[in-house]
């Protein structure tokens, strides 16, 4: 087994550690099974959802070249812009 699937139980992951990383204390496979379970725990947001809510032409964009575009639209249309 290459990586260890999410839902391996500690018996799974002790054997996993053990064929990969060589014999481990109690202890120690407690703290990686810790360390395990935080990073699993973790979440990465990437903004996908919200940028896929923006026109097509924005969707690219980073958020500084959006405010930039949206800058020089307003300017276009003769509005002043001040940032606060």
């Amino acid at each position: 087994m290459a990586v260890l699937p999410r839902n391996a139980s500690f018996k799974e992951f002790a054997e996993y550690v053990e064929v990969h990383k060589g014999p481990k204390t109690d202890k120690e496979l407690e703290e990686l099974w810790e360390w395990r379970q935080k990073l699993l725990g973790l979440r990465v947001i990437t903004g996908a959802v919200a940028r896929s809510r923006l026109p097509e032409d924005e969707q690219h964009l980073t958020l500084r070249e959006r405010e930039n575009k949206l800058i020089a639209e307003a300017k276009a249309q003769g509005r002043n812009i001040e940032k606060v």
